[in-house]
């Protein structure tokens, strides 16, 4: 019987298959008590009799026939190549797969998460600090103090590994001594460490996560994916600069995206205040209409997260929002800025 990992690997790469129909297939090996390793022993016609679906309707892009790779010893090359290079695949039956992706992302969730780092902080339900790729110095100041802050009280910092707000992020957790948690928006093997980082500790103190192939390249597409999974693994998303959801040119902001995802999750997103910033964040104050909480320092965030360890947002617990938006964190006398 074949490798369950290697399993999981030639079911992600066979063409056509994406996470909704791996999902249905693995439910389907569930209720028959079967192993994801089982399915490449059976041939097209009791593929075709255990999966009735694939191939039909919203599965109709996947093939049973293509289960069996074209280049079988290239396909486990690949594989071996990620295990000496200590990437571990977290699997949908695996225990280490984190509840909350499949709870908040069901049967979006990715079949399976390719991790390189600290394994621990997969399951270390972490804050996500996004913003914009192109900010100022003052943001990125303010950034580095609100990773410092959240990492100082034990808090992993989670972000997308981009430029701007989200490098000033993890920065900010591993100069504080904390840890980090990096979610790609490509492929595993196209991990460079940025210069920032490489005086740091990072290898005992950051995970690299990405639900994409090993050798999937950046794509506009794959970051909004990642917004996603970002979401799913936070237990608070902080907003430091967003862009309007879309603008003059139709361009969607990708950080506008992540928060309106986190809030459909029902996680609590945090806007930095219109005010901190100049001119204001457009996106910033649309956000905080649509129910966001606004924030003044670190310290607002720390205290939320204290007096609500295993709540979501409370202010969500309704359809939308400029009439119902929730009232102000409360501000401390301390500020980090």
């Amino acid at each position: 019987m074949r490798n369950r990992e290697y399993s999981w690997f030639s079911l992600s790469n066979a063409q056509g298959f994406g996470a909704k129909s791996i999902h249905y297939i693995f439910k389907n090996l569930e209720q028959h008590g079967m192993s994801v390793s089982e399915l490449f022993e059976l041939n097209v016609s009791q593929l075709a009799n255990l999966l009735p679906e694939i191939g039909r309707g919203r599965f109709s892009r996947a093939d049973l026939s293509v289960l069996n790779h074209p280049d079988e010893e290239k396909l486990y090359n690949s594989f071996e190549k990620l295990k000496s290079e200590n990437v571990q695949l977290i699997t949908l039956d695996d225990e280490q797969y984190p509840k909350p992706v499949l709870e908040n992302m069901q049967d979006n969730a990715p079949p399976i998460l390719y991790c390189r780092g600290y394994l621990q902080l997969l399951n270390t339900k972490g804050v996500s600090i996004v913003g914009s790729r192109d900010v100022n110095e003052f943001t990125v100041m303010l950034t580095k103090s609100i990773a410092s802050k959240l990492a100082e009280n034990g808090l992993n910092v989670t972000s997308g590994y981009a430029k701007g707000v989200d490098t000033s992020a993890h920065l900010g957790a591993l100069e504080a001594g904390g840890t980090t948690t990096m979610i790609l928006s490509f492929g595993i093997n196209h991990i460079s460490i940025k210069k920032e980082m490489r005086d740091l500790d990072w290898e005992k103190n950051s995970l690299f996560v990405t639900q994409f192939a090993p050798d999937e390249k950046f794509s506009g597409p794959n970051a909004m994916i990642r917004n996603k999974l970002v979401c799913a693994m936070s237990k608070a998303i902080v907003v430091m600069a967003s862009g309007p959801e879309k603008d003059s040119q139709g361009k969607m902001s990708g950080t506008y995206d992540a928060a309106k995802a986190a809030l459909k999750m029902n996680i609590p997103v945090f806007v930095l205040s219109p005010d901190v910033l100049k001119p204001a964040p457009q996106g910033n104050m649309d956000l905080i209409n649509i129910g966001a909480i606004p924030f003044a320092n670190g310290n607002d965030i720390v205290k939320f997260l204290e007096k609500h360890p295993q709540e979501t947002n409370p202010s969500l617990n309704r359809q939308s929002t400029k009439t119902n938006k929730p009232p102000p964190a409360q501000s401390t006398q301390t500020t980090l800025f």
